[in-house]
């Protein structure tokens, strides 16, 4: 099983609980929950495998909520798995 394998789902939100200041729910926004942009590409660079791998800004600025936040997660280790 690859890394990439073991932060679907339950692994990528226990990355962001971590970060969170509070509890929270999927619909519940990013500064709600004391994730700003910073705090964002920390979680980012703590799951991707790859340091070289480049995250793009119009998706990122798409991410307003916890639930967006793990789409776009799962998007870039999707996208980071089928680069290897």
């Amino acid at each position: 099983m690859s890394r990439t394998d073991d932060m679907t789902g339950g692994g990528i939100k226990a990355v962001i609980e971590r970060h969170a200041r509070v509890p929270f729910e999927d619909h519940f926004l990013l500064a709600e929950v004391g994730l700003d942009s910073l705090a964002v590409l920390r979680i980012a660079s703590e799951l991707i495998p790859d340091p070289d791998q480049e995250i793009d800004p119009t998706g990122l600025a798409a991410v307003r909520t916890v639930g967006d936040l793990q789409q776009w997660l799962h998007g870039l280790l999707t996208s980071a798995k089928s680069v290897r």
